[in-house]
């Protein structure tokens, strides 16, 4: 479950705005991936756009994505 509060809810559609989004048609897409010696980098974006093997969660209004090689890594 991934919970969202209501600073960061507001903050999220306040940046979608800005990015130039629909915050009703958008969402926060999570991402990892390698960073060689450095570790693992995250990523936050907006995307309108859906993949067959994206995890969706949504609280608080808004939806959070998740690719499934994220997925694995962000679980527990």
């Amino acid at each position: 479950m991934i919970t969202v509060s209501e600073n960061a809810k507001n903050k999220a559609i306040t940046l979608m705005q800005e990015d130039g989004k629909d915050p009703t048609n958008s969402f926060v897409r999570v991402g990892v991936e390698g960073g060689g010696c450095s570790g693992l980098t995250y990523q936050l974006t907006f995307d309108t756009a859906l993949k067959d093997s994206d995890k969706v969660f949504e609280h608080n209004g808004i939806k959070v994505v998740v690719d499934k090689k994220s997925f694995l890594y962000l679980v527990g």
